[in-house]
């Protein structure tokens, strides 16, 4: 019996290194930020600090408003922060986030190709679109205006899933395009073993919502998806969503730091049958987002230490 326990027991603590050595990072408010020195700075500070070694970029629709990402004589101050947080704050990835296919063919690709260096370019291609929402079944629902109806997609849960996997198509059909390696991300927040499987044929990782108050509760809120995901042994890499909002976890992070509520989600984990989770391939913790990250390890930091940190300097 002793051998037999040796490869989880050893899993086990393979994954606690994982866990504890990388996060990543949703940005939000992105448009403000780039191209304003301070505000980069801060931002990768920060993200260096709390060991982020992925960012994952919101607001390029409005970026791209305001200097074309797929000109080349515009986008260079993207180019410029992206290879500034590789080269110099020990970021590893950078994820271009988008709501469709064409977002991604038109914008986030397009600026890939018109760099030569890798270190300016996306690392990973991020698809937020929350198809079991009620906005996309919903008539006047987000989703539904702006995605469904004007490309003749009826406003349901098909039609809207449907809508989700073939801009996850598009996605690896452009990694599978390029030169560089290139991560299809999905964020996902309700799936079945089905649904699941026909998301993984486009994927190399999941990004699993996990919204709750506590730590302990995020597992409770995100057990019924992994173990659907354990079932399938599709070991496609797996991150757990943990959100740093007020109604979420900004309270909680006001008191415990980034690691402490990793350590109570892992022992949920450990508590419960290490042979189910065993099989779902853990890579690191995705908190959202910045603004709400940074004001409770602020605040946790200063209940702590009775030091006000700050990372512009």
């Amino acid at each position: 019996m002793y051998f037999k326990k040796t490869p989880i027991i050893l899993f086990i603590f393979f994954y606690l290194h994982l866990f504890s050595q990388s996060r990543s990072l949703y940005v939000d408010n992105f448009n403000s930020i780039l191209g304003n020195d301070l505000k980069e700075h801060e931002l990768l500070s920060f993200a260096k600090s709390q060991n982020f070694n992925s960012l994952i970029l919101y607001e390029l629709h409005r970026v791209n408003k305001r200097m074309p990402l797929a000109d080349v004589t515009q986008n260079n101050v993207l180019a410029s922060f992206i290879y500034r947080a590789k080269k110099e704050y020990d970021i590893e990835e950078i994820s271009g986030s988008g709501e469709s296919g064409g977002f991604f063919i038109n914008v986030i690709d397009a600026y890939n190709k018109t760099r030569t260096k890798l270190d300016e370019k996306f690392n990973a291609y991020n698809l937020e679109y929350e198809y079991w929402k009620k906005d996309a079944s919903d008539l006047g629902g987000y989703y539904c205006e702006n995605y469904l109806r004007k490309n003749g997609i009826p406003c349901n849960r098909r039609g809207s899933f449907n809508y989700y996997l073939e801009s996850l198509s598009i996605m690896k059909l452009l990694a599978n395009e390029s030169k560089q390696l290139i991560k299809v991300q999905a964020y996902v927040g309700q799936y079945n073993n089905k649904k699941i499987r026909q998301i993984l044929k486009y994927t190399d990782q999941v990004l699993i919502s996990a919204y709750a108050r506590t730590a302990k509760k995020s597992f409770t809120v995100s057990k019924k998806m992994l173990r659907v995901l354990a079932a399938c042994r599709c070991n496609v890499e797996t991150s757990i969503i943990l959100s740093a909002e007020h109604e979420y976890m900004g309270g909680y992070l006001n008191y415990n730091s980034l690691k402490i509520a990793e350590k109570e989600f892992i022992q949920q984990l450990k508590s419960k049958d290490m042979s189910v989770w065993s099989n779902v391939n853990f890579i690191h913790f995705t908190y959202y987002n910045y603004s709400y990250v940074i004001e409770a390890v602020k605040n946790e930091t200063f209940r702590r230490t009775g030091l006000k940190k700050e990372y512009k300097n």
